[in-house]
């Protein structure tokens, strides 16, 4: 298993040895790529990054470290999902969700959705893509291509994690909460306001934690995973932006963009395992 990173100063792929926790090697992309988001076909070794600078997607391979492809799409692209050899890229420019098949790299159409649509979150179980807007959380159908719900709303979404064991929505916000909502009938939950910049999410479910990177406190908040309450602080001393789980829920990958590191933490006791040195400002992360 590997992590990836995304470095988006430094326009880089950085490529780390899950097992070792030790940098392997960095991908040096085009002058023009600044990668935020990125995805991986962990079976074709490639990875795709929308470009928010140019508005094209670029197909990089991984066994060779080169940009294969690009495809133009226009417009200012933030995230990107892979869902049944489909690609959905979010446009803030045009407020839409352009859709791609990876086969053939044809368009296969485009979403309209509402103002500046930013994180979204895929449910490949139940083929729905779930994408957060400014002032909105949209449900789109992937097989039909069409949006089956929205929820209005008053606070300013930003990102959004699916929690599958409970079928709910985590969405950060710009104003500072993070917002909990019904999958199914898109109906708020719950408001947990104890943040100031809130980014990531992401779920420990066998110690019922979740981590929320807020770019504001600087620091990774732990919450109750039953009742959403504080229960701890890990203090980044930078700026958390990217946040991942391992998947046996022993490691806890953060992206410090102010000290271009991937910090990572034991989750049993939220102690500082390893900096890892990466391109700049790293931003995305993955581990496959």
């Amino acid at each position: 298993m590997k992590v990836y990173v995304s470095n988006y100063l430094s326009r880089s792929i950085s490529i780390l040895d899950y097992s070792t926790l030790e940098f392997e090697r960095d991908i040096k992309l085009d002058e023009n790529i600044y990668p935020h988001n990125f995805c991986i076909d962990n079976r074709q070794q490639l990875a795709y990054i929308p470009s928010s600078l140019d508005g094209e997607l670029y197909v990089l391979d991984l066994s060779i470290g080169k940009i294969i492809d690009n495809i133009s799409i226009g417009g200012k692209l933030t995230n990107i999902a892979l869902c049944n050899d489909e690609l959905f890229i979010s446009n803030e420019d045009s407020n839409s969700i352009y859709i791609l098949d990876v086969k053939t790299s044809n368009p296969i159409g485009v979403i309209g959705v509402d103002n500046m649509p930013h994180g979204f979150d895929i449910d490949s179980i139940n083929n729905r893509l779930y994408v957060a807007c400014i002032n909105s959380i949209i449900c789109i159908d992937t097989i039909s291509k069409s949006i089956c719900k929205k929820i209005d709303t008053d606070f300013k979404s930003w990102h959004i994690k699916l929690d599958r064991n409970k079928k709910e929505i985590y969405t950060s916000t710009l104003d500072g909460k993070v917002v909990v909502i019904d999958e199914e009938s898109l109906k708020i939950i719950k408001i947990i306001d104890e943040f100031l910049l809130p980014v990531q999410i992401c779920f420990n479910y066998e110690a019922k934690k979740i981590y929320v990177a807020d770019m504001g406190y600087k620091k990774v908040i732990i919450l109750d995973y039953d009742t959403g309450e504080v229960l701890d602080y890990i203090n980044i001393d930078g700026d958390p932006q990217g946040i991942q789980i391992s998947n046996d829920y022993k490691l806890l990958f953060i992206s410090d963009t102010k000290n271009n590191l991937i910090k990572v933490y034991n989750t049993s006791d939220n102690t500082l395992i390893k900096n890892i040195e990466v391109g700049k400002e790293p931003t995305t992360i993955l581990c496959m």
